[in-house]
C-alpha cells in the first residue's frame, strides 16, 4: 500500500513538472511572438518609410495701421486713416491662414518651382497664442526642396494680398466722391437741425441746470437732516413709550384728565373715600354702617370717574385704563410721571411735524427733478445735434484731407506682414524619428511581456488566494 502510494506521488509530480514546462514554452513562443511582430513593425517603418524634411517659417501680422491725423480749428482731431477692419473678437491671422492654404495660393507656388499642386502638398500653418506671429510649415523629401517650397509659399501669399489690396483701393476711389458728396449733405442737415431747434425750444444756456441742480442739492441736506432729526425723536418716542408704556394718544389723554377741574374733584373724592375704606377693614367688618358708606362712596365716585373720563376722551373708559391714565400727585411721583407725559406728547407733535416737512421736501425735490428731466432733455437734445454738427463738420473735413493725403490705408482690411524667421534649411527629417519609433516599440516590449508575466503568474497567484480565504474561514 506504501510502495503504491510513492508511485502515485511520482506520477503526479512528474505530470505537474510537464505541464509547467509545457505551459513556459507556450508562453516564451507567445512573448518571441508578439515581440518579434513589434519590433519587426517598427523597422520595417524605419527601413521602408521615406524622410521627410520640414522648413518653418515664421511671419509676424501687424495688429494696426499707422494712418495721418489732423487738427481741426475749433472742431478737434480728425483721423484720416480708415483703421483696421478687425476687431477684439477676430484675429486677421485666421483669415491669413485660410488665404495661406488657399488654392489659388498653392497654384501659383507650384507654378513658381514648376511643379504640381499635389507635389507641392498643402503645408501646416500655427498660430502662435499670445503673439501676432504664424508658424509655417512645409514638407518635402529634400532639406533644399523644402526651403524652395517655403520661400515659394510666402512670396505667393505675399503676391495674392497686394493683388487683394490693389482690388480694394480701386473699390475706395470710386465711392469717395460719393462719401464726400454724402458728408456735404449730412454737414447741411446738421445745421438746419441746430438751428431750428435753437428757434422752438428756447433753451438758453447750461446755467439754468446748473442752477437748478444747486437748489436740489439744498433741497437734499435739509431732507437729510429732517430724516436724521425724524430717526432721533422718533427713538425718543420709543424710549418714553416704553417706560411709561403708553402710547403718544395715551399719555395726551392723560393730559387731558389732569387737566379738567371736575375729573380731578371726584378723582379727590374717590381718593379719600379709599382712603377712608382701607382704614377701616382693619378693625372693622365688611357689613359695619361706615365701612359701607365708604364703600358706596368710592363706587360713587369711581361711576361719576369712569363717566367723565369717557365724555372727555370720547371712548369708553375702563377701570384698568383709566388708574394708568391718572397721574397722582400725592406722593410726588405723579409730577415726574406728568412731566414725561408731557415730554412724550410734544414729542410725537414733533414727530409729526417732522413727517409732514419731510413730505413737503420730497414733494420739492420731486419737482425739481421733474424741471431738471425737462431742462435735461432739451439740453440733450441740443448737445446731441451740436456734436452731430461738430462731427459732421470733421467728417468733412477728414474726407478733403484724405482725398489730398493717401486716398485711404492699403493695410486696413489686409494687415502688413513680415518675416521674422526665413525659411529654415533642415538638418534633420522630420519624419520618421527613429529614437521615437524604437522608444515605442521598446515600451510596447515591457508592456507585452509584463502582461504575459501577469498571466503566467495568474494560477498560482489564484491557488494562494484560495489558501488564504479556506484559511481565514476555518
Amino acid at each position: 500500500m506504501s510502495s503504491s502510494s510513492e508511485s502515485l506521488v511520482t506520477i503526479e509530480e512528474k505530470t505537474t513538472k510537464e505541464y509547467y514546462w509545457l505551459r513556459w514554452l507556450k508562453y516564451l513562443l507567445l512573448s518571441a511572438i508578439c515581440n518579434g511582430a513589434l519590433w519587426g513593425l517598427a523597422l520595417t517603418y524605419l527601413k521602408k518609410t521615406p524622410p521627410t524634411f520640414t522648413s518653418e517659417l515664421i511671419i509676424h501680422v501687424a495688429g494696426g495701421s499707422p494712418g495721418v491725423s489732423v487738427n481741426l480749428p475749433s472742431i478737434g482731431q480728425a483721423n484720416t486713416s480708415s483703421g483696421t477692419s478687425f476687431g477684439a473678437h477676430s484675429d486677421p491671422r485666421e483669415n491669413y491662414k485660410l488665404m495661406a492654404t488657399n488654392a489659388s495660393v498653392l497654384k501659383i507656388a507650384a507654378e513658381s518651382l514648376k511643379i504640381s499642386e499635389s507635389e507641392f502638398g498643402k503645408p501646416k500653418i500655427e498660430l502662435i497664442n499670445n503673439t501676432t506671429l504664424l508658424l509655417l510649415e512645409v514638407n518635402a523629401p529634400d532639406p533644399q526642396v523644402a526651403e524652395s517650397k517655403a520661400w515659394a509659399l510666402y512670396h505667393a501669399f505675399y503676391q495674392r494680398l497686394n493683388v487683394l489690396r490693389s482690388q480694394e483701393q480701386e473699390e475706395r476711389d470710386k465711392a469717395v466722391q460719393q462719401i464726400l458728396e454724402d458728408t456735404r449733405v449730412k454737414l447741411t442737415e446738421a445745421q438746419n437741425k441746430l438751428s431750428g431747434y435753437k428757434l422752438q425750444s428756447g433753451f438758453n444756456s447750461s446755467e439754468q441746470i446748473k442752477d437748478l441742480i444747486d437748489n436740489m442739492g439744498n433741497l437734499q441736506a435739509e431732507l437729510i437732516e429732517a430724516i436724521s432729526q425724524y430717526r432721533q425723536n422718533n427713538d425718543s418716542l420709543q424710549q418714553l413709550a416704553t417706560t411709561l408704556r403708553l402710547s403718544p394718544q395715551k399719555a395726551a389723554d392723560a393730559l387731558v384728565l389732569q387737566t379738567d377741574q371736575e375729573f380731578q374733584k371726584i378723582l379727590t373724592e374717590y381718593t379719600d373715600a379709599t382712603t377712608i375704606l382701607t382704614n377701616l377693614l382693619p378693625s372693622r367688618g365688611h357689613n359695619y354702617p361706615d365701612v359701607v358708606e365708604a364703600r358706596q362712596k368710592q363706587q360713587a365716585s369711581l361711576e361719576a370717574l369712569l363717566q367723565r373720563g369717557q365724555k372727555l376722551l370720547g371712548i369708553p373708559v375702563e377701570q384698568l385704563s383709566l388708574e394708568r391714565l391718572i397721574l397722582d400727585n400725592s406722593n410726588g411721583s405723579g409730577v415726574k410721571r406728568g412731566d414725561l407725559f408731557i415730554q412724550l406728547v410734544k414729542t410725537n407733535a414733533d414727530l409729526k411735524g417732522l413727517e409732514g416737512q419731510i413730505a413737503i421736501l420730497k414733494e420739492q425735490i420731486e419737482d425739481q427733478k421733474a424741471k431738471l428731466n425737462v431742462l435735461t432733455a432739451k439740453e440733450t437734445i441740443h448737445d446731441n445735434l451740436d456734436r452731430n454738427l461738430q462731427i459732421a463738420q470733421a467728417v468733412f473735413a477728414s474726407t478733403l484731407t484724405k482725398i489730398d493725403l493717401s486716398k485711404g490705408d492699403p493695410f486696413a482690411s489686409f494687415p502688413m506682414i513680415q518675416i521674422i524667421e526665413e525659411p529654415t534649411l533642415p538638418a534633420e527629417p522630420s519624419a520618421p524619428k527613429p529614437k521615437l519609433v524604437l522608444a515605442g516599440a521598446f515600451v510596447g516590449s515591457l508592456f507585452v511581456t509584463g502582461g504575459l508575466t501577469l498571466l503566467w503568474w495568474r494560477e498560482p497567484l489564484l491557488k494562494i488566494s484560495k489558501q488564504i480565504v479556506k484559511k481565514a474561514i476555518e
